[in-house]
């Protein structure tokens, strides 16, 4: 693997956005590895093959650029690995390695400070199972609240960050996370969404559109007006998408636990289930019913919902 730098553009928000500066961006530095999506050996998919950061952390510009193969990074603390790979993980949905605001990842001066240049961009090249793909995602400065992201594929822009789940999916674990399995289920369904987008990359679009279903329906319950007609939108909205958030869930981990069933070594397999009311009405009836049984749940604890700030315990999030 080699890095190399490059010059960065003048505004390189504007460089995310514009079409007639298109680095995903731009073409590779000569010299640079050149890696077809048809050449690569299936069992290596997917692969980041270059890598672009613009005012990251603490980039001003860095760029790598590998094969398909596995690539270590070494270095003294401090040298900016982590940064790196928090880097990587903003090729998929979601808010990324280190969960962090948006606006917190501008590049600034030791200790902090205002932003020594402007808004953030990671790009990318990467090979998966649809072929090569360049995919570009920054920080969007025409946001209100600076915490929203742009993405590009391909030089076009994608509706919302479920076009990535599409070409790239990131699973990672770091010791910040030695408590998932001890500590609320928050973080153990959000890994496991992780995990459902590389079998299915439209499951990121359902839990996005259950969650602000969700936001909206508690905040109706709590300042009102809680027009009835509006609430029950918002419920089967939560009912469909809902049940199949569940039931994508459901899926993968009995197929997870197939695979664990069926290793070989000398350490004990290990066993995985789903263990929640909609999951065990997923297990005892069809998902239309399951969609009529929450639609129906909804509806009945309005008031307590309402009072309590919450959705039912029988919520699939």
């Amino acid at each position: 693997m080699r890095g190399a730098l490059a010059k960065p553009a003048s505004d390189p928000a504007e460089a995310l956005v514009s079409r007639a500066f298109d680095p995903y961006i731009e073409g590779m530095a000569q010299g640079e590895a050149q890696v077809r999506a048809d050449d690569l050996d299936a069992a290596q998919l997917p692969a980041v093959t270059s890598l672009t950061l613009t005012d990251f952390r603490g980039y001003a510009m860095a760029r790598i650029a590998a094969d398909a193969r596995p690539v270590v990074l070494t270095g003294p603390n401090g040298a900016g690995k982590t940064n790196f790979l928090e880097a990587i993980s903003f090729l998929a949905p979601g808010r990324g390695l280190r969960r962090a605001r948006l606006t917190e990842i501008d590049r600034r001066a030791p200790g902090g400070g205002a932003p020594l240049g402007g808004a953030w961009v990671v790009a990318a090249k990467v090979a998966g199972a649809h072929g090569e793909a360049r995919i570009g995602t920054g920080r969007d400065t025409t946001s209100d609240s600076g915490e929203r992201r742009q993405v590009r594929v391909d030089g076009a822009p994608a509706r919302s960050q479920t076009a990535l789940a599409e070409h790239l999916s990131l699973v990672w674990l770091t010791p910040q996370m030695d408590r998932l399995f001890l500590d609320g289920g928050t973080a153990r369904r959000r890994f496991l969404d992780r995990l459902v987008y590389g079998f299915d990359p439209q499951h990121a679009a359902r839990v996005s559109t259950y969650e602000r279903a969700m936001r909206e329906r508690a905040r109706l319950l709590r300042d009102g007006p809680a027009d009835p007609a509006w609430l029950g939108a918002l419920e089967d909205r939560m009912a469909e998408h809902g049940i199949a958030v569940a039931a994508a869930r459901r899926e993968v981990t009995m197929r997870l636990d197939e695979a664990c069933a069926d290793a070989d070594g000398p350490f004990p397999r290990a066993r995985l289930a789903l263990d929640g009311t909609v999951d065990e009405w997923l297990a005892g009836m069809p998902a239309l019913a399951a969609e009529d049984e929450l639609r129906r749940r909804l509806a009945a604890g309005r008031r307590a919902d309402g009072d309590a700030g919450t959705c039912p315990r029988t919520h699939p999030s």
